[in-house]
C-alpha cells in the first residue's frame, strides 16, 4: 500500500542498504506486513548477500559483459513490464522469498553497463505501481545523489523517503542544507535516519534531533551482529534470534528496539499522510 525509498544526497554515505534491510525485516516480523525489498542500485549486491550466498556461477554471469539470463530475477520482471504482462501476482514469481507470504526480495539488475541499468530502471515506476497492489510495504534502495533521472522519478513515486546519513557533522549539515534548498525534501514525507550511530557519540540520536530540529529523526545503530550477518547471508536468522533475547540491557536488544522504533515512526508517518497500513 506504500512505497518507501531509502536514499541519500551524499554519494559517500554509509549504511543505507543495511538500514533498509534492518527496518524492513523487523517490520515484516513485528507487524505481520507483506513486504518487498527492491534493489535499484548499480553494481552492488549488498542486499542480496544479506540473505543468500552469491555463488561463483552468479559472479561469472555478472562478469559476462553485462549479458545475463533475461528469464529470471529483475531482468525477467523488467521484460514482463516492457511487454505489458506484469501484474501483482506475476511480480512474486520473479522475487526471492525470505519469509513465505511475509518478506520477498527483488535483487538488483546484474548488468555492468550503466546505460542499460538506467534504461531498465525507467520501467520500475510501472513495476512499483503493480507491486504496491500486492504488498503492504515496498522498500526500494536507490542510487545516491540526484545525478540519475531514475532516482528522481522513483523518489517522486515514493510515499515516504528515508534519508540516510552517518553521525558526522559534515553529513548532517549537508542534509540540513539540502532540506532547505531542494523541493524533494520539502514535501513533508521525509524521515531522516542516522546510520551506524553510537549512543556514546557526540552525534547520537538525542543530540542530532536537537541539532537538526526534527523529532522524527530515527537511528539504526552500529551493530556487530548485523555487519557479520550481512556478510554471511544470515540477516533473517539474526532478527528471529534477537526477538528471543530476554535481557533489556543487552546491546543487541537495544539495537533491535531502535530498529523497531524506526518502523513505528514510519507507520506514524504513513498514517499522517493517510496511507492505509
Amino acid at each position: 500500500m506504500a512505497i518507501i525509498s531509502f536514499w541519500s544526497g551524499d554519494k559517500k554515505e554509509a549504511g543505507q542498504t543495511l538500514s533498509m534491510v534492518a527496518i524492513a525485516t523487523q517490520m515484516c516480523i513485528e507487524h505481520n506486513m507483506r513486504t518487498l525489498m527492491i534493489d535499484a542500485t548499480f553494481d552492488d549486491d549488498t542486499l542480496e548477500r544479506c540473505f543468500w550466498k552469491v555463488g561463483r556461477q552468479n559472479i561469472a554471469r555478472q562478469l559476462n559483459a553485462g549479458k545475463i539470463d533475461l528469464a529470471s530475477g529483475a531482468e525477467g520482471l523488467v521484460s514482463a513490464v516492457a511487454s505489458n504482462k506484469t501484474s501483482p501476482e506475476i511480480i512474486s514469481n520473479y522475487t526471492k522469498i525470505v519469509f513465505k507470504n511475509r518478506l520477498d526480495v527483488l535483487p538488483g539488475l546484474k548488468t555492468k553497463i550503466m546505460e542499460e541499468h538506467e534504461k531498465s530502471l525507467m520501467l520500475y515506476k510501472d513495476l512499483l505501481t503493480a507491486a504496491n497492489k500486492y504488498y503492504d510495504l515496498v522498500f526500494i534502495d536507490l542510487s545516491k545523489t540526484l545525478r540519475r533521472e531514475t532516482t528522481k522519478a522513483l523518489l517522486d513515486t515514493s510515499a515516504v523517503i528515508m534519508y540516510t546519513m552517518p553521525p558526522n557533522l559534515k553529513k548532517i549539515d549537508y542534509y540540513i542544507k539540502l532540506r532547505a534548498e531542494h523541493p524533494i525534501l520539502r514535501k513533508g514525507n521525509v524521515i531522516p535516519v542516522l546510520t551506524n550511530s553510537d549512543a556514546e557519540s557526540k552525534y547520537n540520536l538525542k543530540n542530532a534531533q536537537k541539532y537538526i530540529g526534527e523529532k522524527t529523526l530515527v537511528t539504526v545503530p552500529y551493530n556487530t551482529l548485523l555487519m557479520e550477518a550481512a556478510s554471511e547471508a544470515g540477516v533473517a536468522n539474526m532478527f528471529l534470534q534477537l526477538r528471543l533475547s530476554k535481557s533489556a540491557n543487552d546491546k543487541n536488544t537495544q539495537f533491535l528496539n531502535s530498529v523497531s522504533d524506526c518502523g513505528k515512526q514510519l507507520i506514524y508517518k504513513l498514517q499522517e499522510l493517510q496511507y492505509k497500513v
